[in-house]
């Protein structure tokens, strides 16, 4: 497997201009790795939007319980 970086080109603001050369190992690895990478932060993203919303409805129920306005302190 080849996987070759080379900076052709710094910027000042620290990023770069790179070129990526590779062989077919280094693109299936590329490609596997960032396919993981991708499947693991939606993973993350949906977990934590699960929790955004149980806690959302947790806060609507305190708040309108019998027609009155209720404060509940909640931890985040």
């Amino acid at each position: 497997m080849q996987i070759e970086i080379k900076i052709t080109k710094e910027h000042k603001d620290g990023s770069a201009d790179a070129a990526v050369n590779f062989d077919k190992e280094g693109l299936e690895f590329l490609v596997q790795e960032g396919l993981i990478s991708v499947l693991e932060q939606a993973i993350k993203h949906n977990k934590n939007a699960q929790e955004g919303i149980k806690l959302r409805k947790e806060l609507e129920v305190a708040h309108h319980k019998n027609g009155k306005v209720i404060t509940k302190k909640v931890k985040l």
